[in-house]
C-alpha cells in the first residue's frame, strides 16, 4: 500500500465525530459556560507565583521558542493561559477562541498585568485561519479536538514562518478514565496522535514529536461537580450509567476528608511541532 494514499484525515474525523464538537454554536456557548473555570487556570500566571514546574503550563513554556519582537498566533487562547505568559516574553501575542467570554477574560487579565501586546480574533478556526497573517509562531494548544484537520494542518503550515506547536490529548485527565472504567465505558480513548504526523509527513513536514507528562491535580465538592466536570468532553450519559457513576461516587465522597474529592496524576500529551529554516 503506498503510504500518501493512506486518508489519515478521514481516520481521524471518524474517530473525533462526537456530536458536541461538530457545531460552531454549540461549541461557542460550551466554552462561554466554562471561561470562568478556565479562567482559575490563569491565575497562577496572572499572581505571578512560582509555577510548578511539573505543569502543563511551565512544560509548554519550556519548549515553545520566542524571542521578544516575534508574533504568536494563538489558536484556541482561551484566557490566556500560555498567551500572557508569552506576552510577558515580549511577543506580540494574536489570541483567536471561539468564544467571546474567553476573549473578554485574556483581555482583561491582559490590562490586569499592564499588557497591550495583544490583538483578539473572535471565531471558530475554521473560518478564521484562512484571513490570518502570517506570524513567526503558531502555537494550538489542546485547541484542536476534531474538525477537517488536514485544512487544520495546511492553514498552520502557511501561517507559521518559524515554528509551530501543537499538542493533542494521549491521557487527558487520569480520573475521566478512573471514572470511565467503573460505568463500563472501558478507556475512553482520543484519536490518536500519530494521524497528524502522518499527516504531516505526507505535507512534507517531518516533525518531532514528544509526549509530555504534565502533574494535574483536581478537586470536586459534589457528585453533581463530578458530572458536571466530565460531561462536556465525552458523549452523554445514559440514565444507566448515571446511576453507576453515583454509585461509584458516594463511597468516593464519603471517605474523603471535609467531602472535598481530589485526585492527583500525570495527564499525558502529544506535543507536535516542528521548525522552518529561514
Amino acid at each position: 500500500m503506498d503510504f500518501n494514499s493512506i486518508d489519515w484525515n478521514a481516520m481521524w474525523q471518524e474517530e473525533t465525530g462526537r456530536g458536541h464538537w461538530k457545531d460552531n454554536m454549540s461549541q461557542r456557548e460550551l466554552w462561554d459556560k466554562r471561561a470562568h473555570s478556565f479562567d482559575k487556570s490563569v491565575n497562577p500566571v496572572k499572581q505571578t507565583k512560582k509555577r510548578d514546574k511539573e505543569d502543563y503550563i511551565s512544560k509548554m513554556l519550556d519548549r515553545i521558542d520566542v524571542q521578544p519582537g516575534w508574533t504568536v498566533l494563538d489558536i484556541g487562547s482561551g484566557p490566556g493561559t500560555l498567551s500572557l505568559p508569552l506576552m510577558e516574553m515580549g511577543a506580540q501575542v494574536t489570541a483567536l477562541d471561539i468564544s467571546p467570554k474567553m476573549l473578554e477574560r485574556l483581555r482583561h487579565n491582559a490590562a490586569e498585568k499592564n499588557l497591550e501586546n495583544l490583538t483578539c480574533i473572535n471565531g471558530p478556526w475554521q473560518e478564521k485561519l484562512a484571513d490570518v497573517p502570517r506570524h513567526d509562531v503558531v502555537v494550538a494548544s489542546r485547541s484542536l479536538m476534531a474538525g477537517d484537520m488536514r485544512y487544520a494542518l495546511e492553514c498552520i503550515a502557511a501561517l507559521a514562518e518559524r515554528a509551530a506547536y501543537l499538542t493533542f490529548p494521549v491521557v487527558h485527565l487520569p480520573f475521566d478514565w478512573e471514572v470511565y472504567r467503573a460505568i463500563g465505558r472501558g478507556q475512553k480513548k482520543h484519536a490518536p496522535y500519530i494521524y497528524i504526523a502522518n499527516m504531516l509527513y505526507q505535507m512534507g513536514i517531518h516533525a518531532d514529536v514528544e509526549i509530555i507528562y504534565s502533574r494535574v491535580r483536581v478537586r470536586f465538592t459534589s457528585i453533581e461537580d463530578v458530572v458536571s466536570s466530565l460531561q462536556w468532553r465525552t458523549d452523554p450519559f445514559t440514565p444507566e450509567e448515571l446511576d453507576a457513576l453515583r454509585a461509584y461516587l458516594e463511597p468516593e465522597f464519603a471517605a474523603a476528608p471535609d467531602s472535598v474529592l481530589t485526585h492527583e496524576g500525570f495527564s499525558r500529551w502529544a506535543l507536535i511541532s516542528w521548525k522552518n529554516r529561514l
